[in-house]
């Protein structure tokens, strides 16, 4: 027959483990809910880039390459505003640098090697720094050549 303090040892060791699972069931959910909270801050800023006409024009001229007068110096500067928050989501860890890299970072290089987006524009203007920082990571960046998912 059981003793009485060995069924409280019972008891006791089942809610250890109980307890354990609980807990390491909550930390799983809680890190696929900070996973889920990234992908929908990485979404948000997809379709805002993707729909915000001033960025759009600003893309179109670096593509281009070429001068052209119509992108006007505050959708510059919404442009640069736009990957100055990527930058910052990056570094805080709201946005994986590896991911805001891979999406956003080949219109900051481009950006940054681009005459015709610095005309009118003081390239070295101190407000600029974090772009240019951005810029910078953007071009020394290399993307593994194997496909594989991202960790968001």
């Amino acid at each position: 027959m059981l003793s009485s303090i060995s069924i409280k040892d019972a008891v006791e060791s089942v809610s250890a483990v109980v307890a354990t699972l609980g807990f390491l069931f909550g930390l799983f959910k809680f890190r696929d809910a900070i996973a889920i909270r990234r992908y929908e801050k990485f979404h948000e800023m997809s379709v805002r880039f993707d729909g915000d006409e001033s960025i759009q024009a600003v893309c179109k001229l670096l593509n281009a390459d070429i001068a052209d007068e119509s992108v006007n110096k505050q959708q510059k500067e919404v442009f640069i505003c736009f990957l100055e928050e990527i930058s910052f989501m990056a570094a805080s860890g709201i946005m994986r640098k590896e991911v805001a890299l891979y999406t956003f970072g080949y219109y900051a290089r481009r950006a940054h090697e681009s005459a015709p987006f610095w005309r009118g524009l003081q390239k070295d203007h101190k407000f600029y720094a974090r772009f240019r920082e951005f810029c910078k990571e953007a071009t020394d960046y290399k993307p593994s050549s194997r496909p594989r998912a991202f960790r968001f």
